[in-house]
């Protein structure tokens, strides 16, 4: 008691003192109680502490039980409660193997995580609730390794969708609450394919459209688009329809996370169609997305899960564009309403912090940066091509290398590189023309070598001409060819 105040601490859950009392030889030791830790106004967070603690002594107890006196204390009772204790702890241990797992995923071991955790789901069948929570926690850690691989970012999508169907074997019918989780998140990653999808055809067209070199074409990817955010849209409502009967359920308490699931696939909509220009519909779902937040929020809230309030907040600092802080706003009303010693507190506003620096064009450690293969990925993913297959690996590869012609043009003032007349159509249309047939030539003596890869035969041009012309004359060191809007598409002379 201090000025009619009463403050607590769970010293129950303090390891620092837990700690400094097992390795020392005193029995005393001095406790910090936080003046942030009053009642009444912290009442929730005391009645939170309290239950943990009494967890914390319960755990404690039983870890302290040999397994002979263990077993004295049970053996009189009937077999079949026995039975049911065992089955109840090995439910206990699996999860704590679980959060073993998900220990080393916060150190950044994620090859370890996923070990541990397919090594509970081999030995876990028959205990639904860990065969579930297992392959959720298992399709969020391969999920960041797709993201952070080379791999097509279609396969993320896809492998999202897999993972929910999974779910929803597992939780066929029961329990209902999880087969609840299991049908939003379906309906999610289902929605997330056709956002992906979606994504990659605006790109495709958005690309022909600046260059206007194909009018027809351009056209077929017009078709395209529409077809494909009209399937987008219907599985957006289909999304919603499920979150919607949710929501009025009992178990209304388990759809933040899916609901935050949405509402990202729908951040990723809103970003594609801003980024090609279609600004009005970006706002219809940048609004939408804010509104399944702020609704994931809420339940959050009413569940006294701050876990799940911070995915939510998180969440809402992508949506918009650049220079809209509308979900970012909304974010911060929310964070500022925590203690200020809060971890959670400090967590949303370095990342609320990062996302204005990224605004600005900072970059951070671990940030995913999108490279051309993915962009080509993209670009073939969108038309059901799969890139890994053979031929298209090596004409991605080929277009990448020579994107970029400076290396050969540097050479010679006269040199020049334009496409071949006669090429396959189809690697034009698919984004991939810098794998077609292309000829290097020299504008001053008329010669001229054709071929697919520039480096080989620019070889030839320069063995069979270059070599032993008196008029060859470098370009300067710093010159590069998209600094030059004369050699962009040059055509040779007549």
């Amino acid at each position: 008691m201090n000025r009619e105040k009463l403050f607590w601490n769970a010293i129950q859950l303090d390891e620092p003192i837990r700690a400094a009392l097992e390795n020392s030889n005193t029995d005393q030791s001095t406790v910090r109680i936080r003046t942030s830790n009053v009642l009444p106004d912290r009442l929730e967070r005391f009645v939170t502490d309290l239950i943990a603690s009494q967890n914390a002594i319960v755990r404690r107890i039983l870890l302290g039980t040999n397994a002979a006196d263990f077993f004295v204390g049970v053996q009189q009772q009937p077999s079949e409660r026995i039975r049911e204790e065992a089955q109840d702890f090995h439910e206990k241990g699996f999860f704590l193997e679980l959060s073993a797992a998900d220990e080393l995923r916060k150190r950044g071991d994620f090859p370890g995580a996923i070990a541990a955790i397919r090594k509970v789901l081999e030995k876990s069948d028959g205990h639904v609730g860990i065969q579930f929570n297992g392959t959720l926690q298992l399709g969020e850690l391969e999920a960041v390794e797709l993201m952070r691989s080379d791999k097509p970012q279609s396969f993320l999508s896809d492998h999202k969708l897999a993972n929910a169907e999974e779910l929803c074997r597992i939780a066929k019918r029961s329990p209902k609450h999880l087969h609840l989780v299991a049908q939003i998140l379906r309906r999610s990653a289902e929605l997330g394919v056709a956002v992906h999808r979606t994504f990659g055809m605006l790109m495709n067209w958005y690309a022909h459209t600046r260059r206007g070199r194909d009018p027809i074409w351009v056209a077929v990817l017009a078709s395209k688009v529409n077809d494909s955010l009209l399937e987008t849209q219907k599985r957006y409502r289909r999304a919603l329809r499920i979150g919607g009967a949710a929501s009025k359920s009992r178990y209304r308490w388990v759809i933040p996370l899916p609901v935050i699931e949405i509402a990202t696939e729908v951040i990723k909509l809103a970003t594609s169609l801003e980024s090609t220009g279609f600004k009005d519909a970006a706002r219809y779902y940048d609004s939408a997305s804010l509104e399944l937040l702020r609704f994931a929020a809420a339940v959050a809230t009413e569940n006294g899960n701050i876990d799940e309030l911070l995915k939510a907040v998180v969440t809402a600092r992508m949506v918009g564009p650049k220079g809209s802080d509308e979900g970012l706003r909304w974010a911060r009303s929310i964070v500022e309403t925590w203690p200020e010693d809060s971890e959670y507190r400090r967590v949303a506003e370095e990342l609320f912090n990062r996302t204005i620096q990224r605004q600005e064009g900072a970059e951070f450690e671990n940030d995913i940066q999108t490279t051309p293969r993915q962009i080509h990925h993209n670009l073939l993913t969108a038309h059901g091509i799969d890139p890994t297959v053979l031929p298209w690996p090596k004409l991605i590869e080929l277009a990448i290398r020579d994107d970029d012609p400076t290396r050969v043009l540097k050479e010679c003032t006269q040199k020049f590189v334009s496409p071949h007349p006669i090429r396959d159509i189809a690697l034009d249309r698919l984004g991939l023309d810098r794998a077609n047939s292309k000829i290097i030539y020299c504008a001053l003596h008329r010669h001229a070598v054709a071929g697919k890869e520039l480096d080989e035969i620019n070889d030839e041009f320069n063995t069979s001409y270059c070599s032993k012309c008196a008029d060859r004359v470098a370009k300067p060191d710093d010159w590069s060819y998209y600094d030059d809007d004369e050699v962009i598409y040059a055509r040779p002379p007549a």
